[in-house]
């Protein structure tokens, strides 16, 4: 657990940096190599074999968004990029059977925002294993990461997705944005 938290620090901390830039985290290395982009997400062409569940997802931003409110940010418009990037990384993490947010091929939430054109600047995934939303929320709730990625002002916008695993359990996938274009 204690490791699960230092590597999701790391991460909110990189997707800060990623938003002071305007560019991911690998854009050290493609100014390096000289290389345009990353790899391409996996979870993208897993969307169209993996479909959620529109209830769910709803009840996922709404629970965000009832967190938020307690706390006093503001509330997140739903974005349709955001929920088709939630979706297909909650299928991937499905089909991989961990919960991570790294895809299944190394992409990261960047890769997978500029994989369907969202701006990546302030772009950021939290993923959870079982549990409704509102129990999910109120987990990242207690978890000062989380929370800190969760309660966000940078944050405007929200996309979830969610699929029943093979497991029986779902796989939960929240990505708040910032379309600073």
């Amino acid at each position: 657990m204690i490791y699960k938290t230092l590597v999701t620090s790391i991460l909110g901390v990189a997707m800060l940096g990623a938003c002071e830039t305007g560019q991911g985290l690998d854009a050290q290395t493609d100014m390096l190599l000289g290389e345009a982009s990353p790899v391409a997400p996996a979870s993208q062409s897993l969307a169209a074999s993996c479909a959620g569940n529109d209830l769910l997802q709803q009840q996922m931003m709404d629970a965000v968004n009832a967190a938020r409110a307690t706390q006093g940010k503001t509330i997140l418009e739903i974005d349709p990029l955001l929920v088709e990037i939630a979706q297909s990384h909650a299928c991937d993490i499905a089909a991989m059977g961990q919960a991570s947010v790294a895809g299944s091929n190394g992409s990261s939430v960047v890769d997978r925002a500029r994989a369907v054109g969202y701006p990546t600047c302030g772009v950021t995934q939290l993923v959870a294993i079982g549990g409704s939303a509102d129990g999910v929320v109120a987990g990242w709730g207690r978890s000062k990461p989380h929370s800190v990625e969760l309660l966000s002002q940078m944050s405007e916008q929200v996309g979830a997705g969610v699929v029943q695993g093979a497991d029986g359990r779902l796989w939960w996938s929240v990505v708040l944005g910032e379309n600073c274009t």
